[in-house]
C-alpha cells in the first residue's frame, strides 16, 4: 500500500469533491484537481492510481463525512425508534446542506463500498434495535438502512420536481416516519 501525506491526500479529496461535483466524472480534470489542492499531478497517479481511484476515494470519503455527521448528532437519552428517526432526518439535512456531497453521490455508477459507509450509523443502530427489541427482526438492517439512503438521495435526484411538492421539512419528517414504520413492530 502507498504511504500518504495526509495534508495532501486530504487536500486531493476536498479538490476532487469539488471538481466531480461541479464538472461530473466525465468532465473532471486531474490537471485541476492537483492545481487545486496545490499538488503535483504525479500525486494523483501515486496515492490513488489514476482519475477513477480518486473518484472511488472522493465517494468513500464524502459517505464517511455523512456517517460522521450522523454520528455526532444529540441522541443520548432518547428510545431506538426516536434515535432512528433523528438518523434518518440528519441524514436527510446533511445533504440538504452538502450540495457538492450530494451531487457526487448521485452521479455514483456503482455503491456498495460508500453507501455501507454512509449507512453504518443506522445499520448498527437497527441492529442494537433488534437485540433490544425495539425493531422487528425480520428486516434486514443493512438492506433496511441502503433503502432509507436511497429514498433521501431520491429526493435530490429528482429535486426539480420534488421542490413544487411542498416543504422540503415536511417531506423529511414523513420520509424518516416510512423508514420507522417499516421496522417497527
Amino acid at each position: 500500500m502507498t504511504h500518504r501525506d495526509p495534508p495532501a491526500t486530504q487536500r486531493l479529496l476536498q479538490a476532487g469533491l469539488a471538481e466531480f461535483a461541479r464538472f461530473r466524472r466525465a468532465g473532471a480534470r486531474t490537471s485541476r484537481i492537483a492545481a487545486a489542492a496545490e499538488v503535483n499531478k504525479q500525486l494523483i497517479h501515486y496515492y490513488f492510481g489514476n482519475k477513477d481511484g480518486l473518484y472511488s476515494a472522493v465517494l468513500v470519503n464524502v459517505a464517511q463525512e455523512a456517517a460522521q455527521a450522523l454520528t455526532s448528532l444529540p441522541l443520548v437519552g432518547l428510545t431506538a425508534v426516536e434515535r432512528l428517526r433523528r438518523l434518518i432526518r440528519g441524514q436527510f439535512d446533511f445533504f440538504a446542506q452538502h450540495d457538492a456531497h450530494t451531487r457526487v453521490l448521485l452521479e455514483a455508477e456503482s455503491g456498495e463500498e460508500w453507501a455501507d459507509a454512509a449507512v453504518r450509523p443506522v445499520v448498527e443502530l437497527l441492529t442494537e434495535g433488534q437485540a433490544t427489541g425495539f425493531f422487528r427482526d425480520d428486516i434486514d438492517p443493512l438492506t433496511h438502512a441502503r433503502q432509507a439512503l436511497v429514498l433521501q438521495l431520491g429526493y435530490f435526484a429528482i429535486q426539480r420536481v420534488t421542490s413544487a411538492w411542498g416543504d422540503r421539512v415536511l417531506w423529511r419528517d414523513r420520509a424518516a416516519d416510512l423508514v420507522v414504520r417499516g421496522c417497527t413492530w
